[in-house]
């Protein structure tokens, strides 16, 4: 049995709105959402962010997956060798 490695391209823009509390600016989200928080996080961020991160990328998730019908870019096959 052969294995391959398949790597799809596209390209689309996600955009979501998320509720905060006052405090927190624009640089606060932006540190958030690309903090390494969870279980392999290495980043010193407190448990409300952590809240504030799960939010973040569960929206994001969701709306990535409605946009799956987008136009492929490139697609690229690798025979994986053992």
């Amino acid at each position: 049995m052969k294995t391959f490695e398949i790597e799809v391209v596209r390209t689309y823009t996600t955009t979501i709105e998320v509720e905060v509390p006052d405090n927190l600016m624009a640089s606060d989200l932006e540190r958030i959402a690309i903090s390494s928080v969870g279980p392999f996080g290495k980043d010193d961020v407190s448990e409300k962010e952590e809240d504030i991160y799960d939010e973040i990328w569960d929206q994001i998730g969701e709306k990535e997956l409605e946009q799956m019908d987008t136009d492929l870019l490139e697609i690229k096959v690798k025979e994986q060798t053992q």
